[in-house]
C-alpha cells in the first residue's frame, strides 16, 4: 500500500524534506537569460516595475577593489574558487580571546573563524529611485528564487504598482538569476525612503558551484546608514566577465544599439528612458523619433478593439505618400510619371482610383495632392477573418495597437539625405532596426528571427509589397489589456497558446493588408500608365504583324540594294564615257576635269551604300530564325503553364492519397474485429468492396496529373463537356462525401461539344472546383457560408459555370483575382503548406487562353453580396454550331 493512500496517514521520517540543488541556479540562469543584453534588460524591467522614472547603466572597467566577509571556517573555507576577474584568499583568524581578550568560556569551544577577501576588477551598477524595498523585503522575496510579489492569482491579471498605475513586466523572480552573465558578485542596496538605512545583501554566483544545496551558500545581509540620501535599489555585479570585450573602443555603441532594440526604440511608445555610461563615456538609448518615423514612404497604423456592438475587429489604414508611386529613380519611373502626372496633373489617376470600381472593399478611400499622404485606405476585418483554416484553437488576445514604416532607402533622395543627417540619423541605424518588433508596455519582447513572416512577401512574387530591410514596426500590447499572452521562460518569445495564436493572426492580416494596398495602389499605376500609352500609340497608327514588319523591312533593303548596284554600274560607264570624251575632244581644262572628279565621288557614295546593304546573313535566313526562336519562346511558356498545373494537381492528389487511404486503414481495421468476433466471411464482404471503391478513387485521383504528361500535350478529341463534367464528379465522389459537400451537375439543352485538350480542361475544372471546396470550409470555420455545402456546375451552350454557397469572392481582390500571386486567402501559420498562393486561376486563365477560350468572374450576386459565379467561354474549341 502507498503511504497516504486508502485513509492511511503518512507521518514525516527523520526530519526528510525536499531541497534545491545550489547548482540548479546555474542552469536557470545560463538558460533563461540569453546574453549579456539580456541580463541587463531583466534588471531594467525590475526598475520599471519599482515605479522608477528611469534608470542609469554604469560600467567601470577599470575599478577594482577589495571585499571582506567574516565566518566560521567550517562554512566559509571550501569557498575559496577564483572567477575570471575575482580573486579569493582565505586568512585563518586567531581565536576570540586572542582577537578581543576575552576569557574563553569553559563549556563550549569556539568555532575557528577566518576571512575571505575577494579582490575584483570591473563593476556595473543599475540604479533607479523607484520605490526601493525594506530590509524585509529584500530577506523574504528578492533573495528567495522565483519570489515575486508581482505575481498575480492563477487566471487573474497582475496588480498595478499603485504611483505610475503600471502592470509589472516580470512575475516570475528568476530574472535577477540574469546577472551571472555579466560577472560573479551581485550586490544589491535599496532604501524606501532617503531616512531609511540602506539594505544590503551581497553573495557569489561561484559559490553555487561549491554548495550542494542553495541553502549554503554564503549570503552576506544587513544594513547601512543612509549618508546619501538615497532612494531606490542599485544592482551592482562585481568581478565582469569578459573586461577585454568591454573595453574596446566601439563596445558602448554596440550596447547602445543592442539595448535600443530591447527597450522600445519608438518614441511614440517609449516611456522609460535608459541611459549608459561606460568608462566615462555617456551615451541615452537612441530612439527612432517621430521626426523619422514621418519620414517614412508609407506607414500602416492598425487597432484591434471592439467595434460599436462590443465585437472584436481591427481597423488597419494604408497611408502612401506620393513618391512611393512617382518614382523618379530610374528612367523608367520618371517616364512613367511624367506620363500620368504631366498631362493633367494626375486627375486622371485620382478620378481612377476614387471610382467604384477599383479598389474595393476598402471601406474608405481618400486621395489627395495637398496633404502629406496622396493615398489613404482603410479597411475593417472582423474576428471571423482571424480563424485558421485548420481549425485550430485561437483566442481573442485583448485590445492593442500596431504600427508598420516602409523607407526607401536603397537610394532615397538627397533631401531625405540633408534631413536625415541634420537630426544624427543614417539609413544604416533604420536598417539596423529593421523588422516588427513585439512590445510589451514599453520592452521588446524577443521573437525568433523573422517571426512575421516579412521575408514571404519577398518571395511571394509581389513586386510591390513589403521588403524586411526597408521595413520596420511594432505592436503595442500591455500586461493590462494582454494579460493572456504569457513569455516563455527563456524571455524568447511567448509560449504557444490559443490566445498568442489569435494575436498572431491577427499580425499576419496586418501583413497582408499593408502588401496588399501598396500592390494595389502601385498595380493601378502601372496599369493606367500601360493604358495612356496604348491609347498614345493607337492616336498614331496601331503597328500590325511584327513579323510582317521584319519581313516588309527586309524587302526593302533588298530592293534598295538592287538599285544601288544598278546605279553603281550605270555611273562608273558614264564616268569611263566622260573621261574619253575629255581626252579626245583635247579640252584638258579645268571644269571639264572638275566634273569628271565629281561624277567619281557620287559613284563611290553610292557604292559605300551598296556596300552597307549587304547582309552578312541572307535575310530570308534570318527571319527564319527569329520564327523559330519566337516560336520556341511560346512552347516553353506553355510547357511553363502546364508544369505548374501539374504542381497543382500533385498538391491535390497528396490530399486525395492521405483521404482515401485513411479511409483503407478503417475499413482494415474493421475487417480484422469483424473476422475475430463471427468468423463468417459474409461480414467482410461489404468492408472489401469499401477498400476496392478507395483504390479505384486513388487511382481516379492519380489520373488527374497522368494526362498532363508531356506526351499527352497536343492530343485533341471530341467529347461532351457534359459527360466530361460528370464523370469528373464521379471521380471525387468520395472527397465530397467526407467534406460534406454536394456536388450538382445541372445541363442544358443543347450543351457544349468540344474539340480540345481533355487534360488542360481537366486541370480548370478542377482548379475552379478544388477552389470551391476551399472556401466552403472556410466559409464553415467562418459562419459566412451557407449551412448546406454545395458546388454546382452549370454545363451551358458555350462551356460550363461553377459556383458554389461559400462566402463568394472578396471584393478587394476580384478586380485582380486571374493575376498571379493574388490571392484572397489568409496567411497560413508558421510550418503549414502556404495558404494561398495565387497561382491556381492564374494557371486557370493562361490554359485556356493556349485554346482561345477564356474564363471570368460574372456579376451575379451571393447572400453577402459578393460576386461567386465562374464562367469558362469554350466557344473558340465547340466542335459543332451550336
Amino acid at each position: 500500500m502507498v503511504p497516504g493512500s486508502s485513509g492511511e496517514v503518512a507521518h514525516p521520517v527523520g526530519g526528510a524534506q525536499l531541497r534545491v540543488g545550489a547548482h540548479v541556479l546555474i542552469q536557470l540562469g545560463s538558460e533563461l537569460v540569453t546574453d549579456v543584453e539580456q541580463a541587463i534588460l531583466e534588471c531594467v524591467k525590475n526598475a520599471y516595475d519599482a515605479d522608477a522614472k528611469g534608470c542609469g547603466i554604469e560600467v567601470a572597467t577599470q575599478e577594482t577593489g577589495t571585499l571582506v566577509e567574516v565566518g566560521p571556517v567550517s562554512r566559509l573555507a571550501r569557498f575559496d574558487a577564483a572567477a575570471e576577474s575575482v580573486q579569493v584568499e582565505i586568512v585563518p583568524l586567531p581565536p576570540a580571546d586572542e582577537r578581543d581578550g576575552d576569557e574563553e568560556p569553559e563549556d563550549e569551544t569556539p568555532e575557528p573563524m577566518c576571512e575571505r577577501r575577494l579582490s575584483y576588477t570591473g563593476r556595473m551598477t543599475i540604479t533607479d529611485r523607484g520605490e526601493g524595498m525594506t530590509q524585509d523585503q529584500l530577506r523574504s522575496s528578492w533573495l528567495v528564487v522565483s519570489g515575486s510579489v508581482k505575481r498575480g492569482l492563477p487566471g487573474q491579471p497582475k496588480r498595478k504598482t499603485t504611483l505610475q498605475n503600471r502592470t509589472p513586466l516580470g512575475d516570475k523572480g528568476l530574472g535577477r538569476l540574469g546577472t551571472m552573465k555579466i560577472g560573479d558578485i551581485l550586490l544589491v542596496e535599496t532604501a524606501k525612503s532617503t531616512g531609511d538605512d540602506i539594505a544590503v545583501a551581497r553573495f557569489r554566483w561561484a559559490d553555487c558551484e561549491r554548495s550542494v544545496t542553495v541553502d549554503q551558500i554564503p549570503v552576506q545581509f544587513g544594513s547601512r546608514p543612509n549618508a546619501e540620501g538615497f532612494k531606490g535599489t542599485k544592482v551592482t555585479v562585481l568581478g565582469l566577465k569578459d573586461l577585454p570585450e568591454w573595453r574596446r573602443p566601439r563596445r558602448i555603441d554596440e550596447i547602445t544599439a543592442s539595448l535600443a532594440k530591447l527597450v522600445s526604440p519608438f518614441e511614440v511608445t517609449s516611456t522609460f528612458p535608459v541611459s549608459i555610461q561606460l568608462d566615462g563615456r555617456d551615451r541615452s538609448l537612441v530612439s527612432v523619433t517621430n521626426e523619422i518615423l514621418d519620414r517614412a514612404i508609407a506607414k500602416f497604423d492598425f487597432r484591434w478593439e471592439a467595434d460599436g456592438q462590443g465585437d472584436m475587429e481591427l481597423v488597419a489604414t494604408a497611408y502612401m505618400r506620393k513618391r512611393l508611386i512617382a518614382g523618379e529613380r530610374s528612367k523608367q519611373q520618371r517616364e512613367k510619371t511624367a506620363l500620368v502626372f504631366g498631362r493633367d496633373g494626375g486627375k486622371g489617376f485620382r478620378d481612377l482610383l476614387l471610382s467604384p470600381k477599383k479598389l474595393k472593399g476598402y471601406t474608405r478611400k481618400d486621395v489627395s495632392d495637398t496633404g502629406p499622404w496622396y493615398v489613404e485606405l482603410e479597411r475593417r476585418f472582423p474576428w471571423s477573418a482571424m480563424l485558421m483554416d485548420n481549425e485550430g484553437k485561437i483566442e481573442d488576445p485583448g485590445p492593442f495597437t500596431g504600427s508598420f514604416y516602409y523607407f526607401h532607402l536603397q537610394r532615397q533622395d538627397e533631401a531625405d539625405k540633408s534631413a536625415a543627417a541634420g537630426i544624427g540619423i543614417s539609413s544604416d541605424l533604420i536598417k539596423g532596426l529593421t523588422g516588427i518588433a513585439v512590445l510589451r508596455d514599453g520592452f521588446r519582447v524577443r521573437s525568433p528571427g523573422d517571426w512575421l513572416g516579412l521575408s514571404a512577401e519577398m518571395t511571394s512574387g509581389s513586386t510591390y509589397g513589403l521588403r524586411t530591410d526597408n521595413t520596420i514596426g511594432y505592436f503595442a500590447l500591455s500586461g493590462e489589456f494582454n494579460a493572456g499572452l504569457t513569455e516563455k521562460s527563456d524571455r524568447e518569445g511567448f509560449v504557444e497558446d490559443a490566445p498568442y495564436r489569435g494575436f498572431l493572426q491577427i499580425a499576419r492580416q496586418c501583413r497582408k493588408f499593408s502588401s496588399d494596398a501598396m500592390d494595389n495602389v502601385r498595380r493601378s499605376l502601372d496599369e493606367y500608365a500601360r493604358k495612356l500609352q496604348e491609347t498614345g500609340r493607337e492616336e498614331l497608327a496601331r503597328p500590325g504583324n511584327p513579323m510582317r514588319i521584319v519581313e516588309r523591312s527586309m524587302q526593302t533593303a533588298r530592293d534598295a540594294r538592287s538599285l544601288a548596284d544598278k546605279t553603281v554600274t550605270d555611273l562608273r560607264s558614264d564616268i569611263e564615257a566622260l573621261e574619253r570624251e575629255v581626252i579626245d575632244s583635247g579640252d584638258a581644262g579645268r571644269t571639264a576635269w572638275r566634273a569628271v572628279e565629281l561624277a567619281k565621288t557620287a559613284r563611290d557614295a553610292v557604292d559605300a551604300v551598296r556596300s552597307k546593304l549587304d547582309p552578312q546573313v541572307e535575310p530570308a535566313d534570318a527571319v527564319d530564325f527569329l520564327r523559330r526562336e519566337i516560336s520556341d519562346k511560346d512552347a516553353q511558356v506553355t510547357a511553363l503553364y502546364e508544369s505548374a498545373a501539374v504542381g497543382l494537381s500533385a498538391r491535390g492528389l497528396a490530399h486525395e492519397l492521405r483521404t482515401h487511404l485513411a479511409e483503407i486503414q478503417q475499413r482494415s481495421k474493421a475487417i480484422q474485429d469483424a473476422a475475430r468476433k463471427s468468423g463468417n466471411e459474409a461480414a467482410m464482404l461489404p468492408h472489401l468492396r469499401s477498400i476496392r471503391g478507395s483504390c479505384g478513387a486513388i487511382a481516379n485521383a492519380a489520373s488527374l496529373i497522368d494526362p498532363m504528361l508531356p506526351r499527352s500535350r497536343t492530343l485533341r478529341e471530341t467529347f461532351a463537356v457534359a459527360d466530361f463534367v460528370r464523370e469528373y464528379v464521379e471521380n471525387r465522389a468520395i472527397s465530397f462525401e467526407h467534406a460534406g459537400i454536394v456536388a450538382v451537375v445541372d445541363e442544358m439543352p443543347g450543351a457544349a461539344i468540344v474539340r480540345a485538350n481533355r487534360s488542360r480542361l481537366l486541370q480548370v475544372l478542377d482548379n475552379l472546383v478544388r477552389n470551391s471546396v476551399y472556401w466552403l470550409r472556410r466559409g464553415g470555420i467562418t459562419g459566412e457560408g451557407l449551412p448546406a455545402k454545395e458546388v454546382r456546375i452549370d454545363v451551358t451552350d458555350g462551356g460550363f459555370i461553377v459556383s458554389d454557397t461559400g462566402p463568394g469572392v472578396d471584393p478587394a481582390v476580384e478586380e485582380r483575382l486571374f493575376e498571379i500571386f493574388v490571392s484572397g486567402r489568409p496567411a497560413a501559420p508558421e510550418g503549414q503548406s502556404p495558404g494561398g498562393q495565387g497561382i491556381g486561376l492564374f494557371i486557370v486563365r493562361q490554359l485556356l487562353a493556349l485554346d482561345g477560350c477564356t474564363v471570368d468572374l460574372l456579376d451575379d450576386l451571393n447572400h453577402l453580396g459578393r460576386r461567386y459565379r465562374f464562367e469558362v467561354d469554350l466557344t473558340a474549341v465547340l466542335a459543332q454550331p451550336q
